[in-house]
């Protein structure tokens, strides 16, 4: 994502904690987008609406803060405008988990530790496990 602040809302589900329902909506389609991109808001916003009403005023807002956002890019060629995504979900879930995890440490990293290995103890001493192999593998991969 670009410089932008992000907003993240910790009470809403995956990628709904990083964008706004209509940008997350928009971002699906076009993820998934069945054809080699570019893709115009006028194919996205007819499929969009297959699933949902949607005004294509609000496809082409939507969107254009997308770009804005550093998620998609465009490109513009006479009336044309062209979109791509800048990354692929997977990757945007990666860099955007990361950034959190990274401000969560940063800010708050005795209680985020603290908090962490407590509930992986609770819901599963496996995974507790897993963690401890994971430190131990790149404390010996670094050395």
């Amino acid at each position: 994502m670009s410089s932008q602040k992000s907003v993240v809302w910790p009470n809403r589900d995956g990628l709904g904690k990083f964008l706004g329902d209509l940008e997350l909506f928009l971002m699906t389609i076009i993820w998934s987008w069945p054809e080699p991109y570019p893709v115009t808001v006028k194919a996205v916003y007819e499929a969009a609406g297959k699933q949902r009403p949607l005004a294509y005023t609000s496809a082409l807002s939507t969107m254009t803060n997308l770009v804005k956002k550093g998620l998609l890019q465009v490109e513009k060629e006479q009336f044309a405008h062209r979109y791509w995504p800048t990354s692929s979900r997977t990757e945007f879930e990666r860099q955007m988990y990361g950034r959190l995890m990274g401000q969560l440490l940063k800010d708050f990293s005795s209680p985020l530790i603290s908090h962490l290995v407590g509930s992986l103890e609770a819901e599963d001493p496996e995974l507790l496990d897993a963690l401890y192999e994971e430190i131990q593998r790149r404390r010996h991969k670094n050395d």
